[in-house]
């Protein structure tokens, strides 16, 4: 059987040495893996379902130390440049309210990319004793390989670096992975969103609408996008994006989603919320769009 021991992060050291050292002990482990994997070069060529090989990937620090992936060719960052788990924080994990929720939690992303927003919402998850399963299916045409993530850790890193693994050579299919435990399962779906099906009667509690911007990907932010999530979503559901484009609130609004501003992550001043209910929901700082 081939070795698949690098799919683990190392053990870490203790919080405080980690918070000194983190930087640096992440260059040292992310060359290490490189050179392991792919000899001296220092960006990735990611492989796909099908076995098409993907973009050009490299690792990339943001500013709160946090790392995400940049497409070399067409030099997009997968997650914000100022801080990625900041990022994949606010907007998400927190916007979309679900470390309030407790039992299930259901979420609906539009953007594997990187993972750190599956990482981060396994964690939350965890940290949440009410929460008591997750189900999280993310959405991806072309996503990165295995080889790609193993700058995460945890539970989450080894989650999304084996659903990763299992699309490689699934062209157009979904692929699912469970935790030992049993209650997270990810099912990573292979194929254009347009494709995608949950199962009969499967409603969300949070839809991350995480797509490359409008300029690298003009189709994920049309109302026929927003219309397809929205056709997935519990009533009570939210749909949150770090995008606050005038052009993305309208078309969310003709999909049949009520509009809302919210204060965005760090130095970005707004985010946009999305709910089916014509009412306020408990967020700090929210408006509603177009009313002041």
């Amino acid at each position: 059987m081939a070795d698949r021991s690098w799919l683990r992060a190392p053990r870490r050291r203790s919080r405080r040495s980690k918070a000194r050292t983190r930087a640096s002990s992440w260059r040292s482990f992310l060359m290490r893996r490189r050179a392991d994997l792919f000899g001296s070069g220092i960006s990735m060529k990611s492989k796909g379902y099908g076995g098409s090989v993907n973009p050009e990937v490299e690792v990339f620090e943001t500013a709160d130390g946090s790392m995400t992936l940049v497409d070399v060719a067409r030099g997009v960052h997968y997650r914000s440049r100022h801080g990625a788990v900041q990022e994949s924080r606010h907007v998400f994990v927190e916007g979309s309210g679900l470390v309030g929720r407790t039992g299930t939690w259901r979420v609906l992303e539009l953007g594997f990319g990187a993972a750190v927003n599956l990482v981060e919402t396994v964690r939350a998850f965890r940290e949440r004793e009410a929460a008591t399963r997750l189900v999280y299916h993310t959405v991806d045409w072309r996503p990165v390989g295995p080889e790609a993530l193993t700058f995460h850790d945890g539970e989450g890193g080894e989650l999304a670096r084996a659903v990763a693994l299992k699309t490689q050579g699934s062209a157009g299919e979904a692929a699912r992975v469970v935790s030992d435990d049993g209650r997270i399962e990810v099912v990573l779906h292979a194929m254009a969103w347009e494709e995608v099906v949950l199962e009969p009667g499967e409603q969300v509690d949070a839809i991350y609408h995480d797509p490359f911007a409008k300029e690298v990907n003009p189709q994920a932010w049309t109302p026929t996008c927003f219309a397809w999530s929205r056709a997935w979503a519990a009533p009570h559901a939210r749909l949150t994006t770090y995008s606050a484009a005038t052009a993305v609130r309208k078309a969310m609004e003709e999909a049949g989603w009520v509009v809302w501003r919210a204060k965005g992550p760090g130095r970005k001043r707004e985010m946009t919320v999305a709910t089916l209910q014509d009412a306020a929901v408990e967020l700090p700082g929210l408006k509603r769009w177009g009313q002041g």
